[in-house]
């Protein structure tokens, strides 16, 4: 239950993620020697989730392997498998499932993202083989029923057109599952990664699994030994047919016969226990640039639960491990300067997001927010090959993002550009 020990209100944060044990590691790296109680759903120790859908997906390593840092932390109480429900922020009480109560003189909501659910038609056994991957036991369920722990690999659906979906595809495909892609537009990462490389992604689909767009999970039900998937699109039952051969796009059927599925829809900021607590928390909790909740002192909110005022006055998401890790700290040196621990308040937070994925085997590179560009212009390699890089552009013509495929060095120079608002360099 507890791990550590505590006196007094201290800080509060709740979420073990990214974020909020990069708040506690702040915390005492800053010199805070007050109590820190850590509050989180999930049993163990905090882990790295970004190996969910790679390493521990593949069976690479066990979360041991990947526990954080920070849950080494000195004195603090790591209350485990016991949820935030309800917040009174003007009282400053937090009320755990568990029964207690607790008080704080600084709190921070790293409560982070959850997947997306489907509430269609499907009976117990059928809901049994529809699963997400979010979590180490998430993974740890996929690899069985995907049939990736000894017995012969099965068949799978990955319904969704996003990074879990890619990641979770192509480890599936390469552990040889019979794997399809169901996504809901032909080039579904485009938001994520511009236009070139959401080509070049659908391709990639294309090329190694079977692949249908423009596909939504209608129905589903358990039926002699099979998963029955209906897909519709705008509300027609799709036709997917069972008899193509990886590389066809799947079109004339009804149904898609597999044995498990993966509901990869993405995720929504996990806000519901802030119901009634008056928190700004509508599709996340909007913070400021230095992570103040708004109109609610000795409140922080950082990482997949925050929204993000930019220079622009419009709320951002950071949807990424190491952008989460950054505002975590950010957030917790803001609290302490707030408390009057440090003499010196943070500046506006400015870091520049970035993170890695793997696109059945293809390293991509992203830098910066590629999907809000307005332009884009190849700066290195060609988009018909597995290797080249793509810059975003404002209407000015200035670099805002970069996406390397396969060699990440060209997306990675790209980065002072962005800073500084640069021009791409001439090929």
């Amino acid at each position: 239950m507890g791990r550590g020990q505590g006196h007094g209100p201290g800080v509060v944060v709740v979420g073990a993620g990214a974020a909020g044990t990069a708040a506690v590691g702040t915390l005492r790296a800053q010199g805070y020697d007050g109590a820190i109680t850590v509050v989180t759903a999930e049993p163990g120790t905090p882990y790295n989730r970004t190996t969910v859908s790679k390493g521990l997906l593949k069976g690479q390593f066990g979360v041991d392997a990947v526990v954080l840092p920070e849950a080494a932390t000195p004195g603090v109480v790591w209350r485990e498998n016991d949820p935030a429900i309800s917040l009174d922020p003007a009282g400053r009480r937090l009320n755990l499932a568990g029964g207690v109560e607790l008080g704080w003189d600084a709190l921070i909501i790293a409560t982070g993202a959850a997947p997306r659910t489907w509430a269609g038609p499907a009976g117990p056994a059928a809901r049994e083989r529809i699963v997400t991957v979010h979590t180490a036991p998430d993974a740890h369920r996929l690899r069985a029923l995907a049939g990736l722990t000894g017995s012969p690999a099965r068949r799978v659906a990955v319904l969704g057109g996003g990074i879990i979906a890619l990641e979770v595809a192509g480890v599936l495909h390469a552990a040889g599952a019979e794997v399809t892609v169901a996504s809901r537009t032909p080039t579904s990462m485009t938001r994520h990664l511009g236009p070139t490389v959401g080509t070049w992604v659908a391709g990639q689909h294309d090329r190694h699994v079977r692949h249908v767009t423009g596909a939504s999970l209608a129905r589903a039900a358990w039926t002699d030994g099979d998963l029955r998937l209906e897909l519709t699109d705008d509300g027609q039952v799709l036709d997917v047919g069972q008899s193509l051969d990886v590389g066809q796009s799947l079109d004339v059927g009804q149904v898609l016969d597999v044995d498990v599925a993966v509901l990869a829809y993405g995720t929504e900021p996990a806000t519901a226990w802030l119901a009634g607590s008056g928190l700004p928390a509508t599709g996340g909790i909007t913070v400021d640039d230095r992570f103040r909740v708004h109109h609610t002192p000795g409140v922080y909110a950082a990482g997949d639960v925050a929204r993000v005022l930019g220079p622009d006055g419009l709320p951002r998401s950071g949807g990424h491990w190491a952008l989460a890790v950054e505002q975590g700290r950010h957030a917790a040196r803001t609290a302490l300067f707030d408390l009057g621990m440090t003499p010196a308040e943070p500046d506006p937070f400015d870091a520049l997001p970035t993170f890695t994925s793997d696109a059945y085997g293809t390293r991509l590179t992203v830098i910066g927010h590629p999907g809000g560009a307005a332009t884009e212009t190849v700066v290195d390699g060609d988009p018909a090959t597995d290797a080249f890089t793509v810059a975003g552009l404002d209407p000015a013509g200035a670099v805002v993002s970069a996406v390397g495929v396969g060699p990440a060095l060209p997306a990675l120079r790209l980065r002072e550009t962005i800073r500084t608002g640069g021009q791409p360099a001439s090929r």
